[in-house]
């Protein structure tokens, strides 16, 4: 969904309001702009420490009910990555917004899930031929992300040099990334693959992980704009 389209969805809601309204999971810049819509409100969110959150908006106080449920599953291959999980939950036809944060421990899978999708995400039974049994689960432990701190010289903060250069792929094939709709800055689509990017941008490629822009170090010998990045897998 396009930024305006979900703008209009929550203004018409705000002007339309008449009970609370429960938000599927959102990232970051979606819930950035409920608040932003709803001053005012009570706004409760799932887990302010994930990425992804249910949100629940509500003109009264009240004790919130996020109907979440916490899925998790054992795995053997120690290669599998947040985006071959990913990648396999969307392969059975869900969208990305029926589930929140993705964990992966030492052992153990877990995804935070609408409790009505349960029945659908259980039937997930193999990631990279790997078999899996998803079970409910209490909680998700704590983990900390995986992530790897590079520095890349280029010619120019275009998003597209950026990609190119953190994942070792041709600009051109960057391109078509951006015609598929799989490349977001900040969590959102984008149509163009010349645009500049800026310190503490996320750039977010389906099939290959994430960038975060952290610093602009300057200038090298050679003329190329040297920046500081993390690459989030």
């Amino acid at each position: 969904m396009s930024k305006n389209d979900f703008l209009t969805i929550l203004k018409n809601q705000a002007n339309s309001y008449h009970k609370p309204i429960l938000y599927r999971f959102l990232n970051p810049q979606e819930q950035k702009w409920v608040h932003s819509i709803f001053k005012g409100y009570f706004i409760y969110e799932s887990n302010e420490a994930s990425e992804y959150r249910r949100m629940l908006v509500s003109d009264y106080e009240l004790i919130p009910d996020f109907e979440i449920s916490v899925l998790k599953t054992s795995f053997r291959d120690k290669s599998i990555s947040h985006r071959d999980v990913l990648g396999s939950l969307m392969a059975l036809g869900l969208k990305r917004d029926i589930f929140g944060d993705i964990t992966i421990t030492e052992d153990e899978i877990y995804v935070e899930v609408i409790s009505v999708m349960v029945p659908y995400v259980k039937e997930l039974t193999e990631i990279k031929r790997d078999t899996v049994l998803f079970e409910l689960a209490d909680n998700i432990p704590v983990v900390e992300e995986k992530k790897e701190e590079i520095v890349l010289s280029l010619d120019s903060l275009r998003v597209d040099a950026i990609i190119a250069k953190a994942f070792l792929i041709n600009r051109e094939d960057v391109k078509i990334l951006v015609n598929q709709d799989r490349v977001k800055i900040n969590f959102i689509l984008i149509q163009k693959h010349t645009i500049i990017c800026k310190p503490y941008d996320i750039i977010s490629v389906r099939g290959f992980g994430r960038i975060r822009l952290i610093e602009v170090l300057g200038q090298s010998k050679k003329q190329k704009t040297r920046i500081k990045c993390e690459l989030l897998r």
